[in-house]
């Protein structure tokens, strides 16, 4: 749940934070430090939640369409100042056959709905209990907001819902505070690492519960990551479509059962959140968001073939808070390091971008 103004979000607000995220330890609320790489993750409507690390209560696992700590007793809550949040900065998404759409934005093959997501923001902040009725075509909607669902009123096909808040750079006060708020417990907090696998044309692909062709795996890269974390050695044995497979964690390897192919498998490490600094060295690896909702590294072949991730990489590490511009036969893109986007400078389409 969000909620209003608090202690820990007003000290947040006047250090330049709109939000805080906190967790109920069972006998107070404790504002998470760093906690901007949830705020990232929290953005993109494809992350369902992420484990972290924290450095007195080990690892947990944060679901934000419950807002639960799955497996504990701790609670959580993102806090938000009402007027620091427009209703235009929140966007609304289904999922459709395939992957999550936002409404009001046309996607591959997809026709372009008259339905915003401001349209629907604006219902949700007058009468939340209402609900939102609309109609395309022949058909007519409604979406249930407490149970965040879409429903057909004359098929009764219904698909899930999410609502949230649009990714807001967060350049701080240097002097603030809000970096070391809270309990010392939940410092240092980071999310979990991404599991991939390269795919048929050299491309690393993510470990999702729901792949390209709306294909369903049984695990994901949290799954695999809370396996790894509990026996590094240990093989993990999953299942996507009609075939069984052994990923062997030792080996970085996963293996097909019935036709015995072998793929590569690699972990990513999120970087600590102390900056360039703290990562002086490291080989960042950087990736966009294509249109079907997959991250594609930018080095891979027939993709911004201008920029490469070392080039990236070089350009972070002597200014993680500015920009850099890069360019393909047809566009000219900027890159925005504080806000983690990329931008097509002709058109005006914005991209998500991660840096792992």
């Amino acid at each position: 749940m969000e909620q209003g103004n608090s202690p820990g979000a007003t000290a947040s607000w006047l250090n330049g934070k709109p939000f805080q995220w906190q967790i109920q330890d069972g006998s107070q609320w404790l504002d998470v430090a760093h906690d901007d790489i949830i705020e990232a993750q929290y953005t993109l409507p494809t992350v369902e939640g992420i484990y972290v690390h924290t450095a007195g209560y080990g690892t947990i696992y944060l679901d934000f369409d419950k807002m639960e700590i799955i497996g504990s007793n701790f609670k959580l809550q993102r806090l938000t100042f009402p007027q620091s949040q427009r209703m235009d900065e929140y966007s609304w998404y289904f999922l459709d056959d395939h992957l999550w759409r936002e409404y009001g934005v046309q996607g591959t093959g997809l026709k372009t709905t008259l339905i915003t997501s401001s349209d629907i923001e604006y219902k949700f902040q007058t009468a939340p209990q209402d609900g939102f009725n609309f109609r395309i075509g022949s058909f007519n909607y409604t979406i249930n907001f407490q149970a965040m669902i879409q429903t057909n009123v004359q098929t009764g096909m219904r698909r899930k819902v999410r609502r949230r808040p649009r990714f807001t750079s967060m350049n701080q006060n240097p002097n603030s505070t809000s970096g070391a708020m809270g309990n010392p417990a939940l410092s240092n907090t980071l999310p979990s690492c991404t599991w991939q696998f390269k795919g048929d044309h050299g491309c690393w692909l993510d470990y999702r519960r729901l792949g390209e062709g709306g294909i369903v795996c049984s695990v994901n890269s949290q799954d695999i990551e809370q396996r790894y974390q509990q026996n590094p050695q240990a093989p993990l044995q999953f299942t996507t479509g009609r075939f069984q497979y052994r990923l062997d964690l030792s080996a970085m390897t996963q293996i097909n059962l019935l036709t015995g192919t072998r793929r590569t498998v690699r972990r990513l490490e999120t970087p600590s959140l102390g900056g360039a600094n703290a990562s002086t060295g490291s080989k960042g690896l950087w990736q966009f968001m294509d249109d079907e909702g997959l991250w594609k590294e930018y080095s891979q072949s027939g993709i911004l073939q201008s920029v490469s991730s070392e080039d990236i990489e070089r350009n972070y590490q002597m200014n993680p808070q500015g920009s850099m511009k890069l360019s393909t036969q047809q566009f000219q893109y900027s890159l925005d390091f504080s806000a983690m986007t990329q931008t097509n400078l002709t058109t005006r389409k914005v991209r998500q971008v991660r840096r792992l």
